[in-house]
């Protein structure tokens, strides 16, 4: 069987900035490091259903409180 040569496939890199507001109760019971986490979790899981998708990372870059 003859060897067949592998065709590369192009990728892209694609990066974002993404400023979320959410309602925070302090007394809540979870941190504001502790929601960015969930979130952030919950945007990967988001992501990787497309089927385009090999590879995420993301960071939080800042918390903001809003009064």
């Amino acid at each position: 069987m003859p060897l067949m040569k592998t065709v590369p496939v192009p990728k892209l890199t694609l990066s974002f900035e993404i400023d979320i507001d959410v309602e925070y109760n302090s007394f809540g019971g979870k941190t504001a490091d502790e929601i960015a986490e969930a979130l952030q979790d919950e945007i990967h899981d988001l992501v990787f259903e497309l089927n385009q998708v090999i590879g995420m990372e993301s960071h939080c870059t800042s918390i903001t409180e809003h009064n």
